[in-house]
């Protein structure tokens, strides 16, 4: 009997199903693996397929990820051992070469310079050894012996930072499993002493690489893995802590109306700046919580995410899923040392909001605002650009020869009570190098919601639109029972230019529109101003109907602004109701000055949930 049940009909599968909190279908677990087994066993035969063609170029982390995947379905090692060696074959054997030990990211690409492949290749490599080792062929163990050695050394040759939590975990956990698979203590010395400096850096500090759709599934699944094979009992309970505070951290971010996770993130650009990357669905849906069978990821992470939750090892226990039910939360946590490196979204049934002032990267998402919906929305976010395309479908390639989006980096400070979020930003970290036609920031926002409004006025979005906007216009979304509105209320120009609103639709597929404020157009220049400001203020609420939104679009209309710049400090307050928002950026030391609420100094959190402290709870 096939153990995956791919041919059971409907009416099977949904018996075998169970109704979660929320009234949706969720399978139960031996189904949710079947399911995910079924892409798994689709993508080993695909790369087996690409391995037969005249000219191969496979990703070299997906030969090794095929290897596990056959395993874990059951078929011969033999199969498994063939995808592993053509790995080995790419790999740099020549002990005088620098790069010894290490593999390529793709065969037949060597533009492609990524050092992280290493790690990639050879977690997989380590889960064979240790968990499928009774079945491999006693030639096939002796001759992977070597590569194992060299891949070793070329890891701890990789100068992997502490905050780039991703790979600084891979590569710690490929020492640990790695080295207790030939019996290199020395391997496994080094793995628990990078493991130590991480948790004691993470635990007053929190993750660096934090929140990211695309890979906290991985850090978190790198650690499920050494937790389930380490062969060291106090280890073991020390990453066990570390997995209850991913999980707190996963759970509490989860938006249960668009079932994934939610809020500012670190890395985020497989679907560009519009909706959140597929990697955290499988864990989301693999743990019970996703109802939904998640979208198609690389066959590396989709492998590595069934396997853990095949094995009998790690699992969030029933109080830490709870929190991804609570029907309204503040989420607050810290992704480093440095002023601005933390993080705020608020939850609730009808949408989340959030903001992080700390620039992470070119595909950070800082500002942001999801809605809850039956259509397939793009989220709200903050990006600054300069190719007159936001949205992140033109991709660039990086230093490492990928290719992904790039938005431009800014200066930012964030301050936020629940529905209320204040920004100032300083776009001139973004001039500082190359020449410009075009300089804008863009607030990205949905079009098929069920109205638009500029000024009170009902935009028709079922065709593309240019409407001409200033500093007090605010626009305004109602869908379902969640409103958002939102105004750009301050702006400076460059060479010269008085800065130009506007709200736009170019009629794309994804329904994506921009409220726009552009800095700068015209011919190609070096832009040389010192500062380049832009203020953004949000408001988010439930609303009923659209006599409700309609309240709610003054209300968001009375918020009073007040603004000041005195020795080169942007100070800027906001004020709704009783909530009083203040920030600060000083223009002239590039960094934040100020962020308060209600007179209160704003003091960031590791990781806390409704004011409950989760990192407390799970690490000490």
């Amino acid at each position: 009997m096939n153990p995956f049940r791919r041919n059971l009909p409907i009416v099977t599968w949904l018996l075998m199903a169970a109704i979660n909190m929320r009234g949706e279908t969720v399978l139960q677990e031996p189904e949710r693996l079947a399911l995910v087994g079924s892409r798994v066993e689709a993508g080993c035969r695909s790369v087996e397929e690409g391995l037969a063609n005249p000219n191969p170029q496979p990703s070299v982390r997906q030969l090794t990820a095929a290897a596990l995947g056959w395993l874990e379905l059951g078929q011969p090692s033999e199969r498994a051992e063939k995808l592993v060696r053509h790995a080995f074959g790419l790999q740099d054997m020549d002990t005088a070469s620098p790069g010894y030990g290490t593999v390529p990211w793709q065969q037949g690409r060597p533009e492609i310079k990524d050092p992280n492949a290493i790690e990639f290749t050879m977690q997989p490599v380590a889960v064979i050894l240790l968990r499928h080792g009774g079945k491999l062929s006693g030639s096939f163990k002796q001759e992977a012996e070597p590569h194992v050695r060299a891949a070793i050394a070329a890891i701890r040759r990789h100068d992997v930072p502490l905050k780039y939590s991703n790979i600084y975990l891979m590569k710690l956990v490929n020492l640990l499993l790695l080295g207790q698979a030939i019996g290199d203590g020395e391997a496994v010395a080094e793995g628990r002493a990078k493991f130590e400096s991480w948790l004691a850096f993470t635990r007053t500090n929190g993750v660096t690489e934090y929140d990211s759709p695309t890979y906290s599934p991985i850090q978190a699944d790198s650690l499920a893995l050494a937790h389930n094979l380490t062969s060291d009992p106090a280890l073991k309970a020390r990453l066990k802590a570390v997995l209850d505070f991913y999980w707190a951290d996963f759970a509490a971010n989860y938006f249960p109306a668009r079932q994934t996770m939610t809020g500012p993130a670190s890395r985020n650009y497989n679907q560009g700046f519009l909706f959140s990357d597929a990697n955290v669905e499988f864990t989301y849906y693999l743990a019970g919580l996703r109802s939904k069978s998640p979208a198609n990821t690389f066959l590396s992470d989709s492998v590595r995410s069934w396997t853990v939750a095949r094995m009998n090892g790690y699992r969030p226990a029933p109080e830490i899923l709870a929190m991804a039910n609570l029907p309204e939360r503040v989420v607050r946590s810290r992704f480093g040392s440095a002023m601005g490196q933390d993080r705020y979204v608020w939850i609730t049934p009808d949408f989340s909001i959030g903001s992080a002032s700390f620039y992470h990267g070119p595909q950070d998402r800082r500002i942001c605002v999801e809605l809850a919906s039956e259509k397939t929305l793009p989220l709200m976010s903050y990006v600054v650009d300069a190719l007159d395309a936001p949205f992140g479908m033109v991709r660039s390639t990086d230093r490492g020869g990928h290719n992904k989006p790039h938005h431009l980096p800014h200066l930012l400070a964030t301050v936020q009570e629940k529905g209320f979020l204040l920004a100032l930003v300083d776009l001139s970290p973004a001039i500082r190098v190359g020449e410009f036609t075009n300089l804008a920031s863009n607030v990205i926002l949905p079009v098929a919601v069920d109205q638009l409004m500029l000024n009170g006025k009902v935009v028709d979005t079922s065709k593309s639109f240019d409407l001409t906007a200033d500093s007090d216009v605010v626009i305004g979304l109602r869908e379902g029972k969640a409103a958002v509105a939102v105004r750009l209320f301050a702006a400076d120009g460059c060479d010269g230019q008085t800065p130009t609103w506007s709200l736009q639709f170019d009629g794309n597929k994804e329904g994506a529109g921009r409220f726009q404020v552009c800095h700068y157009r015209g011919p190609s220049r070096k832009l040389v101003e010192t500062s380049v400001r832009c203020g953004l203020v949000m408001l988010a609420a439930r609303c009923e109907g659209g006599a409700e939104f309609k309240a709610f679009m003054k209300r968001a209309a009375r918020i009073k602004i007040n603004a000041a710049t005195q020795g080169g400090i942007w100070q800027v307050n906001a004020k709704s109701g009783t909530t009083k928002l203040e920030a600060g950026l000083d223009l002239n030391q590039k960094q934040i000055a100020l962020r308060r609420v209600n007179g209160r100094v704003w003091h960031p959190e590791v990781l806390s949930v409704n004011g409950r402290d989760f990192a407390a709870e799970t690490l000490d």
